[in-house]
Parts: C-alpha cells; structure tokens; sequence
C-alpha cells in the first residue's frame, strides 16, 4: 500500500478560505491592536499627548471596546462557519497555528478586561461615542498607577510579540514555502488572485 505526498501548495489550493467578513475582520482586529499599543505608548511615554492625556485615554478606551466587540464577532463567526482546513501546513504546524490564535484571542481578552478594570479603578465608567456606563467597581487610583497599569503595559508587550510571530511566519509561508497564504487572508479576492491560489 502506497501513499502519495501532497504538496502544501495543493493543499492551499484546496482550502476554502472564510467568507469576505472573517476576512476583513482579520485584518480590523489586526490594525486596531497596532493602533492601541501604539497610543498607548505614546499616552505614557510622548510628552505632546501628555499634554493632552484625557482626550488620549477616551480614545484608546473607545478603541479598545471597539477591539472587544469586534473580537467577539470574530470568534463567533469562526464557530459559525466551521474549522477551515490549514492552507499547506503539516498537522503540527496547524496545531501551532491554532495556538498561537488562541494565544492571540486570550490576550485581546485579557488586555479588555484590565482596561475595563483600570476604568473602573479610576472612577471613569466605560464611554463609547455617545453612549456611558459606570461600572460596579470601587474607585482606587493608586492601584492602576501602583501595579495594574504596569501589567497592561505588560500584555500589551506580548501581545505585539505575538502578531510579530504571527506575522513573520504567514509571510514564511508565503514567500519561502510559496503556500498562497497571505492570498487566502487578503480581505478582497480578485480574479488574478483566485486564479493564481488554484494553481
């Protein structure tokens, strides 16, 4: 009984890739992170958004709830349409894969969490555009600037450390192991593209 090797770019070539909106939501998810760390070093370490630290907490507040909402519908339509077979990868690269998004996934969450927790610490409530809730949590600044600032900042670092990962190896994969992967994630498929991935 014989086997036949497959060849990872056969396999891309078979994998159906999610729906328009997972896609562009990747991509959202993806950019929103980016914007955040980078706003918030700048809130703690720029002196031109000290000076103007409260405009830059509210939107790095209303950035990340955005971050959270989006995350949530992410997931849920990754349960909706199904697991999707890995573009090309070896059945211990899809399991890294999977790791490193659920990695990403926790970390969202936890950054969200203790967002919300330090705006509740500070007394603020939460405030998205027009809309404010306050929240149940006892006011108590000097436990955001004496530890729970410092474990964001924290979360934040890995976080990054994380889609630079990421990153690195869809660009691996792409370019080195030539798998169609960054055309299986792009937000739009033309017909150059389409024709090019079934190849």
């Amino acid at each position: 009984m014989t086997s036949t090797l497959r060849h990872p770019k056969n396999d891309a070539a078979q994998a159906t890739p999610r729906s328009l909106t997972s896609r562009s939501l990747h991509w959202l998810i993806t950019l929103l992170v980016i914007f955040q760390g980078l706003l918030g070093y700048a809130n703690l370490h720029v002196a031109w958004f000290h000076e103007r630290l409260a405009t830059g907490m509210l939107v790095h507040e209303e950035a990340g709830l955005i971050l959270l909402g989006l995350t949530l519908w992410m997931l849920m339509l990754r349960w909706i349409e199904g697991r999707r077979p890995a573009d090309g990868l070896s059945k211990r690269q899809a399991q890294l894969a999977g790791m490193m998004h659920a990695a990403l996934y926790l970390l969202i969450f936890i950054q969200s969490a203790l967002g919300i927790w330090m705006m509740g610490l500070l007394g603020r409530g939460l405030t998205l555009f027009f809309w404010h809730v306050g929240l149940p949590i006892t006011a108590d600044p000097r436990l955001v600037f004496g530890g729970v600032l410092q474990i964001h900042a924290a979360v934040a670092a890995l976080l990054a450390f994380a889609i630079v990962v990421h990153a690195l190896a869809a660009f691996h994969h792409h370019f080195v192991l030539r798998d169609n992967v960054l055309r299986h994630m792009l937000p739009w498929r033309t017909v150059t593209s389409r024709i090019a991935s079934s190849r």
